[in-house]
């Protein structure tokens, strides 16, 4: 398997601020963001972690990490691969209730991440995708690891299309809180990891 970078599709409630009239988790949202355009849903998160920008990069490219956040946000076999510069998860997770109709109660998620090279200060720009075999769910955009003054930020960019006839916009709005809350537990999981005791 190629090498993503964590499981994706956490089913959450969804209660706080709202915008459009959707409702949002309160405690997420100084930290994503999504809207809908023409093509899908625009997705925006970003994660601060207290660590150097070297440090946060192997971390994510690290097998032994991505592996341990699988099986804390639920996937224990989780199917992972890592390298220098590319990672990929395929994990199993809980479908959400407006797509189960088409894919049953369990879906098969693969992200999937490539990195560039380090640029001064450590800032590392790249591209990921996530796809869902067999159904036609597709998030794709660009990821920066950049230096700040308390460590290290990683923001993703991307756009979440759903390629079905007149539930498409449904499902992309149920999806978009569960992916972004899904990213931000495996930033919670990468900033425990990076505070254990050296050693």
């Amino acid at each position: 398997m190629d090498v993503p970078l964590l499981r994706v599709g956490v089913t959450i409630s969804l209660t706080g601020v709202t915008d459009g009239g959707e409702a949002r988790p309160a405690m997420l949202c100084a930290q994503w963001g999504s809207y809908r355009n023409n093509r899908g849903m625009q997705l925006t998160s970003r994660h601060d972690f207290p660590a150097p920008p070297a440090d946060v990069f192997a971390m994510l490219t690290d097998e032994a990490f991505l592996r341990h956040a699988a099986t804390e946000m639920g996937s224990p076999d989780a199917r992972v691969a890592a390298s220098a510069s590319r990672t990929a998860v395929e994990a199993t997770i809980e479908a959400p209730d407006v797509v189960r109709a088409f894919v049953g109660a369990t879906l098969r998620v693969l992200l999937e991440v490539d990195w560039g090279a380090a640029r001064p200060g450590g800032t590392r720009a790249g591209t990921f995708t996530m796809t869902v075999p067999g159904t036609p769910v597709t998030v794709a955009g660009t990821t920066l690891l950049a230096p700040t003054a308390s460590g290290t930020e990683v923001t993703y960019d991307g756009e979440l299309t759903v390629r079905l006839p007149l539930v498409g916009a449904r499902v992309e709005r149920e999806a978009a809180p569960a992916i972004l809350e899904a990213l931000e537990d495996q930033a919670r999981i990468g900033r425990a990891w990076l505070a254990r005791p050296a050693g």
